[in-house]
């Protein structure tokens, strides 16, 4: 694909019109019009700026390989804002995968479901699913408290963070290029994360049953109902749910608000994901669940707003990898400010105090491991 051909593509990946570009570059809409169609070029750094509005490294544009199918999954799709966010997420998964090559610590994706996509699939298929892979990854009886940092850690998957509505939102990817990655809201308290961090999950477990066919970039209603089923059982394990509610009810027979955030706190899950967790699990009517959650509204709000955190949009691995990779040499200034989301006179400035001149910097040790017994 030439050069022309791939920055329209990328205005349209991320839905700019030529007016909004117009507006953000201050480019004439003719010359970006005349980029497009090949009748003149832009210069090198008129596609550096482009690249930062559409979200792409410089060098796609001078690629004249074949371009990218890459797909991101979402639950409730921003409409407004879904093509912009969805080009980011693919950028800073690029981005993590580029520092790991840098920094020589490459780490695959290492997740698998055990099905095939030619095995039939329903609710009992996506319990078993939770259960099997919070006994593989040790997750315990409260796998809320340490989820993400399995995910991360263990199952090398990329989560970010990002503010975008409507709250309730979150998408994945999963590529050959970059291995597997979740975007978060950051608008959401941990708790509600949580449980967009376990369904996001199950979608990239059953990347290769689903994504077929007419089902490749959009999850049909009954994935998301076995998605939130998957989520619901990884999160709140039967057996552990039943026992908590149990000491919390302590001979009463009702359960005020303050019992339900007392267990919901403990799975580190919302209120209103326990309630429809407990109504699967056959120990309240579901039909009365809405009512309840209107009921509660104002202190489910009160709680949310109170126990917001702002989660950083990069992982901390990516930032140290970041650092790493321009302290050795092995990224320019500029990538590092591109990189880490920086203009260049700050990344300087961190690149200065922070790295380079810091009095740290110079102290250092190794450490000899002695042969591990067989």
């Amino acid at each position: 694909m030439s050069l022309a051909e791939r920055l329209k593509y990328a205005r349209n990946a991320v839905g700019l019109t030529l007016l909004q570009v117009e507006e953000r570059t201050k480019f004439g809409k003719s010359s970006i019009s005349e980029w497009e169609n090949g009748s003149r070029e832009p210069s090198l750094s008129q596609l550096v700026q482009l690249g930062r509005i559409y979200h792409r490294a410089t060098s796609f544009f001078l690629d004249e390989g074949a371009l990218p199918s890459d797909v991101v999954l979402w639950r409730q799709k921003p409409s407004d804002q879904a093509a912009d966010i969805e080009q980011q997420l693919i950028q800073l998964a690029d981005q993590y995968h580029r520092l790991e090559q840098c920094c020589g610590d490459p780490r695959p994706e290492n997740l698998a479901s055990g099905y095939q996509p030619s095995d039939p699939f329903g609710y009992a298929d996506a319990e078993q699913m939770a259960h099997d892979f919070r006994t593989r990854y040790a997750l315990g009886d409260r796998p809320g408290n340490v989820l993400l940092r399995v995910l991360e850690e263990v199952c090398h998957v990329k989560v970010f963070h990002m503010a975008f509505e409507p709250s309730g939102t979150a998408a994945c990817s999963r590529s050959e290029r970059f291995g597997a990655a979740i975007l978060l809201n950051s608008n959401n308290a941990r708790w509600r994360r949580n449980f967009d961090l376990a369904h996001e999950l199950f979608h990239l477990l059953t990347w290769e049953i689903f994504r077929v066919g007419d089902q490749l970039r959009a999850p049909t209603a009954q994935e998301e109902k076995f998605a939130n089923c998957f989520a619901g059982r990884l999160l709140m394990p039967p057996e552990a749910l039943e026992l908590a509610i149990g000491k919390q009810r302590r001979g009463k027979q009702q359960l005020d608000f303050d019992d339900l955030f007392e267990v919901a706190r403990q799975f580190d899950v919302s209120v209103q994901s326990l309630l429809y967790q407990m109504s699967d699990a056959k120990l309240i009517d579901r039909d009365k669940v809405p009512a309840t959650l209107e009921a509660l509204r104002p202190k489910l709000e009160f709680w949310d707003r109170s126990q917001g955190d702002s989660p950083r949009v990069r992982p901390l691995r990516f930032e140290a990898l970041a650092r790493e990779a321009i302290e050795k040499g092995n990224i320019s200034t500029g990538k590092f400010a591109e990189y880490m989301g920086l203009s260049r006179t700050a990344a300087m400035s961190v690149i200065a105090s922070e790295i380079w001149t810091r009095p740290e910097q110079e102290a250092d040790a190794q450490v000899e491991v002695f042969p591990f017994d067989s």
